[in-house]
Protein backbone atom coordinates (compact mmCIF):
# COMPACT_ATOMS: atom_id res chain seq x y z
CA UNK A 1 0.00 0.00 0.00
CA UNK A 2 0.84 3.90 -1.03
CA UNK A 3 2.06 5.95 2.34
CA UNK A 4 -0.35 9.42 2.14
CA UNK A 5 0.54 10.52 5.15
CA UNK A 6 3.18 10.41 7.56
CA UNK A 7 3.45 12.02 10.93
CA UNK A 8 6.29 12.00 13.10
CA UNK A 9 6.33 12.82 16.22
CA UNK A 10 4.48 16.13 15.87
CA UNK A 11 2.97 18.49 17.98
CA UNK A 12 1.10 21.85 17.65
CA UNK A 13 -0.02 23.76 20.31
CA UNK A 14 -1.75 27.65 20.43
CA UNK A 15 -0.22 29.67 24.05
CA UNK A 16 -1.04 27.10 26.93
CA UNK A 17 -3.47 25.24 24.89
CA UNK A 18 -1.97 21.80 23.02
CA UNK A 19 -3.92 20.86 19.78
CA UNK A 20 -1.64 17.87 19.23
CA UNK A 21 1.27 16.23 21.51
CA UNK A 22 4.01 13.98 20.21
CA UNK A 23 1.45 13.05 17.78
CA UNK A 24 2.34 9.61 15.32
CA UNK A 25 0.54 8.28 12.97
CA UNK A 26 1.40 6.60 8.93
CA UNK A 27 -2.11 6.54 6.64
CA UNK A 28 -1.76 4.22 3.63
CA UNK A 29 -4.01 4.76 0.55
CA UNK A 30 -7.82 3.36 0.67
CA UNK A 31 -10.49 5.00 3.47
CA UNK A 32 -9.07 5.80 6.99
CA UNK A 33 -11.34 7.24 9.86
CA UNK A 34 -10.13 9.48 12.52
CA UNK A 35 -11.78 8.85 15.29
CA UNK A 36 -12.12 10.79 18.78
CA UNK A 37 -14.39 12.76 20.94
CA UNK A 38 -14.57 16.69 20.40
CA UNK A 39 -12.02 18.38 21.09
CA UNK A 40 -9.34 15.19 20.85
CA UNK A 41 -7.61 16.83 17.98
CA UNK A 42 -8.98 16.22 14.94
CA UNK A 43 -9.45 19.41 13.29
CA UNK A 44 -6.04 20.23 14.37
CA UNK A 45 -5.08 17.40 12.27
CA UNK A 46 -6.66 18.50 9.44
CA UNK A 47 -5.68 22.19 9.49
CA UNK A 48 -2.00 21.13 9.33
CA UNK A 49 -2.58 18.22 6.46
CA UNK A 50 -3.78 21.37 4.29
CA UNK A 51 -1.19 23.74 5.48
CA UNK A 52 -3.32 26.30 7.08
CA UNK A 53 -1.14 25.79 10.34
CA UNK A 54 2.46 24.52 10.87
CA UNK A 55 3.56 22.03 13.53
CA UNK A 56 5.87 22.94 16.24
CA UNK A 57 7.48 20.36 16.59
CA UNK A 58 8.22 16.90 14.21
CA UNK A 59 7.53 16.17 10.71
CA UNK A 60 4.85 15.70 8.63
CA UNK A 61 4.50 14.76 4.72
CA UNK A 62 1.15 14.64 2.98
CA UNK A 63 1.98 12.78 -0.56
CA UNK A 64 5.44 12.62 0.29
CA UNK A 65 5.75 16.89 0.25
CA UNK A 66 5.57 18.72 3.72
CA UNK A 67 2.19 20.95 3.30
CA UNK A 68 3.12 24.12 4.86
CA UNK A 69 3.79 27.40 2.45
CA UNK A 70 3.25 24.65 -0.28
CA UNK A 71 0.24 25.92 -2.52
CA UNK A 72 0.71 24.10 -4.98
CA UNK A 73 -0.07 20.40 -3.62
CA UNK A 74 -3.62 22.07 -2.69
CA UNK A 75 -4.12 20.72 -6.29
CA UNK A 76 -4.16 17.38 -5.07
CA UNK A 77 -6.37 17.54 -1.47
CA UNK A 78 -9.98 18.42 -1.61
CA UNK A 79 -10.96 19.59 2.07
CA UNK A 80 -14.77 19.45 3.15
CA UNK A 81 -14.39 21.30 6.88
CA UNK A 82 -16.61 20.12 9.65
CA UNK A 83 -18.42 23.44 9.85
CA UNK A 84 -21.38 25.35 7.78
CA UNK A 85 -20.20 27.91 5.41
CA UNK A 86 -22.35 27.41 1.75
CA UNK A 87 -24.18 31.09 1.10
CA UNK A 88 -27.67 30.91 1.07
CA UNK A 89 -28.53 32.87 -1.70
CA UNK A 90 -26.64 30.80 -4.04
CA UNK A 91 -27.56 27.65 -5.61
CA UNK A 92 -25.73 24.47 -6.09
CA UNK A 93 -24.39 25.28 -9.18
CA UNK A 94 -23.59 29.07 -8.85
CA UNK A 95 -21.35 27.99 -5.36
CA UNK A 96 -19.48 25.19 -7.96
CA UNK A 97 -18.77 27.70 -10.54
CA UNK A 98 -17.67 30.03 -7.76
CA UNK A 99 -15.14 26.82 -6.29
CA UNK A 100 -13.89 25.74 -9.67
CA UNK A 101 -13.12 29.96 -10.09
CA UNK A 102 -11.37 29.49 -7.32
CA UNK A 103 -8.84 26.32 -9.23
CA UNK A 104 -8.73 27.94 -11.81
CA UNK A 105 -11.08 26.35 -13.79
CA UNK A 106 -13.43 27.64 -16.14
CA UNK A 107 -15.61 27.28 -19.24
CA UNK A 108 -16.79 23.74 -20.79
CA UNK A 109 -14.01 22.24 -18.70
CA UNK A 110 -15.88 23.35 -15.39
CA UNK A 111 -19.28 23.02 -16.64
CA UNK A 112 -18.37 19.38 -17.62
CA UNK A 113 -16.59 18.85 -14.06
CA UNK A 114 -19.76 20.46 -12.39
CA UNK A 115 -22.05 18.19 -13.92
CA UNK A 116 -19.85 15.28 -13.03
CA UNK A 117 -19.47 15.86 -9.33
CA UNK A 118 -23.27 16.82 -8.86
CA UNK A 119 -24.40 12.99 -10.22
CA UNK A 120 -21.23 11.69 -7.90
CA UNK A 121 -22.92 13.38 -5.12
CA UNK A 122 -26.54 13.07 -6.08
CA UNK A 123 -27.36 16.37 -6.19
CA UNK A 124 -28.06 17.09 -9.98
CA UNK A 125 -31.95 17.66 -9.83
CA UNK A 126 -31.95 20.40 -6.94
CA UNK A 127 -28.66 22.18 -7.90
CA UNK A 128 -30.55 24.89 -9.41
CA UNK A 129 -32.08 25.29 -6.08
CA UNK A 130 -31.07 27.82 -3.69
CA UNK A 131 -28.62 26.72 -0.76
CA UNK A 132 -30.58 28.41 1.90
CA UNK A 133 -33.50 26.39 1.15
CA UNK A 134 -31.23 22.71 1.71
CA UNK A 135 -31.51 20.49 4.27
CA UNK A 136 -28.68 18.97 6.47
CA UNK A 137 -28.18 16.02 3.79
CA UNK A 138 -28.19 18.26 0.94
CA UNK A 139 -25.32 20.81 2.32
CA UNK A 140 -23.27 17.81 3.29
CA UNK A 141 -23.30 16.34 0.01
CA UNK A 142 -22.91 20.05 -1.96
CA UNK A 143 -19.73 20.47 0.42
CA UNK A 144 -18.55 17.73 -0.58
CA UNK A 145 -19.36 18.01 -4.57
CA UNK A 146 -16.85 21.25 -4.13
CA UNK A 147 -13.96 19.38 -2.19
CA UNK A 148 -14.25 16.98 -5.24
CA UNK A 149 -14.57 19.20 -8.05
CA UNK A 150 -10.68 19.43 -8.65
CA UNK A 151 -10.64 15.87 -8.81
CA UNK A 152 -8.25 15.70 -6.23
CA UNK A 153 -6.41 12.59 -4.93
CA UNK A 154 -6.47 13.38 -1.26
CA UNK A 155 -10.43 13.93 0.56
CA UNK A 156 -10.30 15.40 3.92
CA UNK A 157 -13.36 15.53 5.56
CA UNK A 158 -14.00 16.60 9.01
CA UNK A 159 -17.47 15.45 10.51
CA UNK A 160 -19.40 14.94 7.86
CA UNK A 161 -22.28 13.09 8.88
CA UNK A 162 -22.64 15.55 11.92
CA UNK A 163 -26.28 16.69 12.50
CA UNK A 164 -27.61 14.53 9.37
CA UNK A 165 -30.68 11.94 10.41
CA UNK A 166 -30.04 8.33 10.63
CA UNK A 167 -31.58 7.63 6.39
CA UNK A 168 -29.26 10.75 5.65
CA UNK A 169 -26.02 9.15 7.04
CA UNK A 170 -26.41 5.69 6.03
CA UNK A 171 -26.61 7.14 2.22
CA UNK A 172 -23.45 9.59 2.88
CA UNK A 173 -21.49 5.96 4.21
CA UNK A 174 -22.18 4.81 1.24
CA UNK A 175 -21.30 8.11 -0.86
CA UNK A 176 -17.95 8.17 1.05
CA UNK A 177 -17.29 4.39 0.04
CA UNK A 178 -18.03 4.69 -3.17
CA UNK A 179 -15.56 8.01 -3.61
CA UNK A 180 -12.61 5.26 -2.55
CA UNK A 181 -14.00 2.33 -4.58
CA UNK A 182 -15.54 3.39 -7.53
CA UNK A 183 -13.78 6.92 -7.95
CA UNK A 184 -10.46 6.10 -7.13
CA UNK A 185 -9.79 9.14 -4.08
CA UNK A 186 -8.17 8.58 -1.25
CA UNK A 187 -9.99 9.56 1.85
CA UNK A 188 -9.46 10.45 5.51
CA UNK A 189 -12.33 11.01 7.27
CA UNK A 190 -13.37 12.07 10.90
CA UNK A 191 -15.92 11.52 13.18
CA UNK A 192 -16.81 11.19 16.92
CA UNK A 193 -19.23 8.52 16.28
CA UNK A 194 -17.22 5.55 16.39
CA UNK A 195 -19.79 2.45 14.68
CA UNK A 196 -20.48 5.33 11.80
CA UNK A 197 -16.73 4.63 10.98
CA UNK A 198 -16.34 1.28 11.11
CA UNK A 199 -19.16 1.11 8.67
CA UNK A 200 -17.07 2.97 6.35
CA UNK A 201 -13.30 1.17 6.52
CA UNK A 202 -11.25 -1.10 8.97
CA UNK A 203 -8.83 1.00 9.32
CA UNK A 204 -8.83 3.94 11.65
CA UNK A 205 -6.63 5.95 14.42
CA UNK A 206 -7.80 6.67 17.15
CA UNK A 207 -6.54 9.93 18.83
CA UNK A 208 -7.50 11.23 22.06
CA UNK A 209 -6.35 13.95 23.93
CA UNK A 210 -4.03 15.28 21.05
CA UNK A 211 -2.27 11.73 21.20
CA UNK A 212 -2.72 8.78 18.62
CA UNK A 213 -3.92 5.93 20.77
CA UNK A 214 -4.29 3.47 18.32
CA UNK A 215 -4.15 2.95 14.46
CA UNK A 216 -4.24 -0.14 12.54
CA UNK A 217 -6.56 -2.45 11.34
CA UNK A 218 -10.10 -2.42 13.42
CA UNK A 219 -9.46 -6.07 13.98
CA UNK A 220 -5.80 -5.25 15.14
CA UNK A 221 -6.77 -2.82 17.65
CA UNK A 222 -9.32 -4.81 19.29
CA UNK A 223 -6.74 -7.63 19.90
CA UNK A 224 -5.30 -4.65 22.34
CA UNK A 225 -8.02 -5.72 24.36
CA UNK A 226 -6.83 -9.54 24.77
CA UNK A 227 -6.17 -9.47 28.64
CA UNK A 228 -9.34 -7.26 29.30
CA UNK A 229 -12.44 -8.25 31.22
CA UNK A 230 -15.17 -8.77 28.26
CA UNK A 231 -18.78 -9.09 29.29
CA UNK A 232 -20.52 -12.24 27.25
CA UNK A 233 -23.99 -12.78 26.67
CA UNK A 234 -24.93 -16.52 26.49
CA UNK A 235 -28.47 -17.42 25.96
CA UNK A 236 -30.14 -21.02 25.14
CA UNK A 237 -31.49 -24.13 27.21
CA UNK A 238 -29.57 -25.64 29.67
CA UNK A 239 -28.06 -22.70 31.23
CA UNK A 240 -27.35 -23.71 34.75
CA UNK A 241 -25.56 -26.32 33.68
CA UNK A 242 -23.31 -24.46 31.51
CA UNK A 243 -22.90 -22.17 34.61
CA UNK A 244 -21.64 -24.87 36.73
CA UNK A 245 -19.08 -25.67 33.68
CA UNK A 246 -18.14 -22.30 33.48
CA UNK A 247 -17.38 -21.66 37.23
CA UNK A 248 -14.66 -23.90 36.97
CA UNK A 249 -12.75 -22.36 34.09
CA UNK A 250 -9.80 -20.52 34.68
CA UNK A 251 -10.76 -17.15 32.24
CA UNK A 252 -13.75 -17.42 34.05
CA UNK A 253 -14.21 -13.85 36.30
CA UNK A 254 -17.93 -14.12 37.21
CA UNK A 255 -20.78 -15.73 36.03
CA UNK A 256 -24.28 -14.57 36.60
CA UNK A 257 -27.47 -16.16 35.54
CA UNK A 258 -30.71 -14.67 34.61
CA UNK A 259 -33.97 -15.35 36.46
CA UNK A 260 -35.55 -16.96 33.40
CA UNK A 261 -32.23 -19.66 33.50
CA UNK A 262 -32.30 -19.26 29.92
CA UNK A 263 -29.49 -16.24 29.90
CA UNK A 264 -26.48 -15.91 30.92
CA UNK A 265 -24.24 -13.08 31.28
CA UNK A 266 -20.33 -14.19 32.04
CA UNK A 267 -17.04 -11.91 32.06
CA UNK A 268 -13.98 -13.62 31.11
CA UNK A 269 -10.86 -12.01 31.10
CA UNK A 270 -9.17 -14.31 28.10
CA UNK A 271 -12.09 -14.04 25.48
CA UNK A 272 -10.14 -15.84 23.12
CA UNK A 273 -9.47 -18.82 25.69
CA UNK A 274 -13.23 -18.74 26.05
CA UNK A 275 -14.19 -18.48 22.58
CA UNK A 276 -11.71 -21.22 21.62
CA UNK A 277 -13.24 -23.39 24.27
CA UNK A 278 -17.42 -22.96 23.40
CA UNK A 279 -17.51 -26.45 21.70
CA UNK A 280 -15.58 -28.47 24.71
CA UNK A 281 -17.99 -26.28 27.03
CA UNK A 282 -21.20 -27.40 24.90
CA UNK A 283 -19.83 -30.95 25.25
CA UNK A 284 -19.38 -31.00 28.54
CA UNK A 285 -22.39 -29.41 29.92
CA UNK A 286 -24.74 -31.00 27.14
CA UNK A 287 -26.24 -27.33 26.85
CA UNK A 288 -28.36 -25.73 23.62
CA UNK A 289 -26.60 -22.45 22.24
CA UNK A 290 -28.81 -20.38 20.67
CA UNK A 291 -26.67 -17.18 21.21
CA UNK A 292 -22.99 -15.91 22.16
CA UNK A 293 -22.35 -12.57 22.05
CA UNK A 294 -19.30 -10.17 23.56
CA UNK A 295 -20.55 -6.70 24.24
CA UNK A 296 -17.14 -5.33 24.73
CA UNK A 297 -16.04 -6.77 21.18
CA UNK A 298 -16.91 -3.36 19.07
CA UNK A 299 -14.95 -0.44 18.57
CA UNK A 300 -16.97 2.20 20.56
CA UNK A 301 -16.22 -0.78 23.64
CA UNK A 302 -12.06 -0.58 22.39
CA UNK A 303 -11.87 3.00 22.55
CA UNK A 304 -13.22 3.29 26.03
CA UNK A 305 -10.63 0.63 27.38
CA UNK A 306 -7.79 1.97 25.81
CA UNK A 307 -8.36 5.82 26.91
CA UNK A 308 -9.74 5.26 30.06
CA UNK A 309 -13.73 5.94 29.29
Amino acid sequence: MTIIIQAQNISKWYGKVIGLNNFSLTVESGITGIVGPNGAGKSTFFKLLTGNIKVNAGQLKVLDQQPWRNPAQLSQIGFCPDYDFLPGELDGREYLRFVGGLHGMKGPKLKGRIDEVLNVVGMTKDAERQMGGYSKGMRQRTKIAGSLLHDPRLLLLDEPLTGTDPVVRKELIDLIRDLNKVHGHDVIVSSHVLHEIERMTHMVALIYKGRAVASGNISEIRSLMSDHPHNIVIEGGGMVDLAKVLVSKPFTVSVELNPDRKRLMVKVDRPEQFFDSVPLLVEESRCQLERVESLDDDLESVFRYLVGW
